[in-house]
């Protein structure tokens, strides 16, 4: 009996793989793997090893809140010559039984990568991309497979990890004036705005400086250009000295340095909060991946930029952001809602930009790439809605 119980417990031990076990290896989750190795941990991050054509990962929170985390792509290695390789993550959340779909958003480093509905295919991962659950949940389910099949070993990350709180989003501050004191614009100077797109960008500032309207309601405009850090300020009400900041900003060099080669929204925002202008037009094509001295993710920044756009609003600041390449194009959930208007966001894509916009109506202008710019004259968002104008008598 005592040889038959023996047998039976070292069945058990050769048929539950260890990598069925839980493994509570962070704080605020209890992770379940199948099929691969955690290689290493941080608090907040893992690197994961599978020589399989698919294998599994579990995480559950410990409390409640959002889940929010990137995909990292670290590489792979295989004794087979394999050309066209790819791999893909197809990502489920779940609460109390009911299915709960990620927000999942490209930007320009990783416009290769496709997106079909809560499944994301690629054959690399530039930086980190964001998943964001804008909702409770009680768990993750991410399954991840190859195009080849065995013969490969995979090394990918989940970075940044936490669970979030449910934080509230401030409204969008409406224009109760057409008079627009303080004009402010944000433009993204990173390494990957090209020539052609800074060209693009800079005929649409001029045409928004030369508005007459703008003059005559002498309002200040202030263009900040930012990289990782802010990279130039220039505010005046006089046309001329505007026209010579855009003129400035169309020339100068976008060569790739340390100064080029990161998105600080955080820096802008604390500029923009700063001057508390009437109006902050943000035009960026890339998530954050710098904050203070160092690399930080869009997952690990998520929440203080949220803060610091609410502070922004706060002030009776209204926010409009203009966007190459990031939204994913839903008209009800983005990763972008949360900066703006939450669920309420008024989103212009791509498809629509022939049309009218007005400035009290529209929070996203979002494209593929900046050269649709051209369709659209962003002198428009500024356009004195009836009612407004009639209480100004115009």
């Amino acid at each position: 009996m005592k040889n038959l119980f023996l047998l039976v417990a070292v069945l058990l031990t050769i048929l539950t793989p260890r990598d069925m076990l839980a493994n509570s290896i962070l704080e605020s989750f209890t992770i379940t793997t199948h099929n691969v190795v955690v290689r290493e941990f941080t608090e907040s991050s893992i690197q994961l090893k599978s020589d399989n054509n698919s294998y599994f990962i579990k995480l559950e929170p410990n409390k409640s809140g959002r889940v929010v985390f990137g995909l990292t792509g670290i590489g792979y290695s295989s004794t087979a010559k394999i050309s066209n390789l790819w791999f893909g993550v197809r990502i489920t959340g779940y609460y109390q039984g009911e299915t709960i779909q990620p927000i999942i958003s490209l930007d320009d480093l990783n416009r290769e990568i496709i997106i079909e509905q809560n499944t994301v295919k690629f054959q690399w991962i530039s930086g980190s991309l964001p998943v964001v659950f804008d909702q409770r949940v009680d768990s993750v389910n991410l399954q991840f497979f190859n195009s080849y099949g065995l013969d490969v070993s995979q090394y990918l990350g989940i970075q940044d990890l936490r669970v979030l709180p449910l934080i509230e989003v401030s409204e969008n501050p409406q224009l109760i004036s057409c008079e627009y004191n303080n004009i402010m614009i944000g433009i993204d100077g990173s390494s990957s705005i090209d020539k052609r797109e800074r060209a693009m960008i800079s005929n649409q500032l001029l045409s928004f400086v030369k508005k007459s309207d703008l003059q005559k309601d002498s309002s200040t405009l202030c263009i900040m250009e930012f990289g990782t850090n802010i990279l130039a300020v220039d505010e005046s009400a006089e046309r001329d000295a505007q026209i010579k900041t855009v003129k400035r900003y169309k020339k100068r060099r976008n060569h790739r340095s340390k100064e080029t080669s990161w998105t600080n929204w955080s820096a802008a925002f604390d500029e923009a909060i700063l001057r508390q202008p009437d109006i902050f037009i943000f035009i960026t094509d890339g998530w954050s991946n710098w904050d203070g001295q160092e690399p930080k993710s869009f997952s690990a920044q998520y929440e203080h930029l949220i803060e610091q756009c609410n502070t922004l609003k706060a002030c009776g600041t209204r926010l409009v952001f203009v966007t190459s390449g990031m939204d994913n194009h839903s008209s009800s959930r983005s990763n972008l809602f949360p900066f703006l208007n939450g669920n309420l966001t008024m989103a212009v894509h791509e498809g629509l930009l022939y049309g009218d916009a007005s400035l009290n109506d529209v929070d996203l202008i979002a494209m593929q790439e900046f050269s649709t710019l051209r369709q659209f004259k962003l002198t428009s968002i500024l356009e004195c809605p009836e009612e407004i104008a009639a209480v100004d008598g115009r």
